[in-house]
């Protein structure tokens, strides 16, 4: 048996009418194609690029411990700025004023003057974050405090942090305390 359908017995309007339904099967056909691959092409745009809408390349999701952990790095680096300039406004925006870490900088700046060059550079390594409370985490680690010409200082720390509602729920440095090195 064969799978060619014979023609001849079809008058003019049957033929003409299978021939249009074909183009009519291949042209969804061929617009199906189409619209799979574009909706791919725009699976794989917004994959790697982010919805057009947002600005661009949206930054991915951080987790809660990362930006308690990002906050806390940026409080130190503020720390190391003010540990030269002696200036408050330096850890402002990232300490509590009324904190005992900020209170204990306070006294130290009416105590000395600023220095020149460069800041410290402080960093964190081995970070555990430990939840206090809701509102609160520790930051456990080394820290290691570092100036060019200047012999580096290590400490074993835990940076006490507090959330700010206020400031879009920044982390806050509260208080460090020394703990035993591991």
């Amino acid at each position: 048996m064969s799978d060619h359908f014979d023609h001849d017995h079809l008058d003019a309007s049957e033929r003409e009418w299978l021939r249009s339904s074909r183009r009519t099967a291949a042209r969804r056909t061929w617009l199906l194609i189409g619209v799979l691959v574009l909706a791919a092409i725009l699976l794989a745009w917004l994959t790697v690029d982010g919805l057009p809408w947002g600005g661009g390349a949206q930054p991915t999701t951080t987790t809660p411990d990362q930006r308690v952990v990002a906050d806390g790095e940026k409080a130190l680096a503020d720390w190391g700025h003010f540990a030269v300039s002696n200036n408050l406004s330096d850890v402002k925006d990232s300490f509590w004023a009324n904190g005992p870490q900020y209170k204990q900088l306070a006294k130290e700046a009416k105590a000395r003057k600023p220095i020149e060059g460069p800041p410290y550079t402080m960093t964190m390594s081995g970070v555990e974050v430990i939840p206090a409370r809701d509102d609160q985490r520790v930051l456990r680690g080394k820290v290691e405090m570092t100036r060019p010409g200047e012999k580096p200082q290590t400490f074993n720390w835990d940076v006490w942090l507090q959330v700010d509602p206020e400031a879009g729920g920044r982390w806050r440095l509260w208080t460090v305390r020394d703990t035993p090195g591991t």
